[in-house]
């Protein structure tokens, strides 16, 4: 199965077949028809899950796609859940492992499933989502060996990338408005712009909130906030502080620990509000994009 090499690290060209292998064999045709068998409660669960919402001993490793495996080492509710979804094939079984693909964690389904819409205020991150990278150690830096990764692996969060654009130092079409730069930029194949911030957590006492925030007032579609490893606690702080925060609520985070050839998912992004708010953040987004396309 292409979602079991959790076992053994992840590759980034497991990570593209994992990709496939959700589209393939749960496409949207599929998706629709499981989710009219789902119980609320199991509708719950897809929504806590694309939070990092759960309270569960057992683990979760997540692909770049943005598909979830659960292992069910413990005997938990969520596993009983998961059970009743694989019965209707929502999610697929293997032993003690569940696979939701992305196609079903999608913001796109997930975000209109029938439930109370949820505020920032209303929950916390508690779990993060482990994403095997093997083959990353033997990079110089952690922002080279995540953006060769994600270049190899050609995807991320549902989408697949037609374009990785590594420390954009300068913007000329932004002139002195280019403040923070944009340590990792992506094209999606869908003309979707994601933008990383990177942070030295350990070199400094900044967050990067600042830089993130100007990263979203540029326009880019998307945002995450990378650190380097330091600490669960320390991380799922930083987590639910950004979700905490208004201007930047919208930021994905997660941690990299280049010695162990993994990446800790806290929190995923969403949606860029400022795109519906601001003229000035429209023209951003147009000029990047121009930019770009040139490159």
């Amino acid at each position: 199965m292409a979602f079991l090499c959790h076992r053994r690290g992840c590759t980034a060209e497991d990570h593209r077949r994992e990709y496939v292998y959700g589209v393939e064999n749960y496409g949207i045709g599929k998706i629709r028809k499981a989710l009219v068998n789902l119980t609320p409660d199991q509708m719950l669960l897809l929504q806590k899950i694309r939070l990092n919402w759960l309270n569960t001993k057992n683990p979760i490793y997540m692909f770049l796609s943005g598909s979830v495996v659960v292992e069910c080492l413990w005997d938990e509710s969520i596993c009983k859940h998961l059970d009743a979804m694989a019965d209707v094939e929502a999610v697929e079984k293997v032993g003690d492992v569940y696979y939701l693909p992305h196609t079903l964690l999608s913001g796109e389904v997930v975000e209109n499933l029938p439930l109370p819409e949820i505020s920032d205020e209303e929950y916390e991150v508690r779990k993060f989502y482990v994403i095997s990278m093997r083959g990353t150690s033997g990079e110089a830096s952690l922002l080279e060996a995540i953006s060769a990764f994600l270049e190899r692996a050609s995807v991320f969060l549902e989408r697949k990338i037609a374009k990785v654009v590594r420390g954009v130092p300068y913007i000329p079409q932004l002139a002195n408005k280019y403040v923070d730069k944009i340590d990792i930029l992506l094209k999606m194949s869908d003309g979707v712009l994601m933008g990383f911030g990177y942070v030295d957590v350990s070199r400094t006492y900044h967050l990067g909130f600042s830089a993130v925030k100007n990263l979203l007032l540029y326009g880019l579609d998307r945002v995450m906030l990378l650190h380097p490893y330091v600490n669960q606690d320390f991380h799922r702080g930083v987590s639910n502080k950004i979700r905490g925060r208004w201007d930047i609520s919208e930021v994905g985070y997660a941690a990299v620990n280049l010695a162990d050839e993994e990446m800790y998912m806290y929190k995923m992004p969403k949606v860029n509000r400022y795109l519906q708010m601001s003229v000035s953040t429209q023209r951003h987004h147009s000029l990047i994009r121009s930019y770009i396309e040139s490159l």
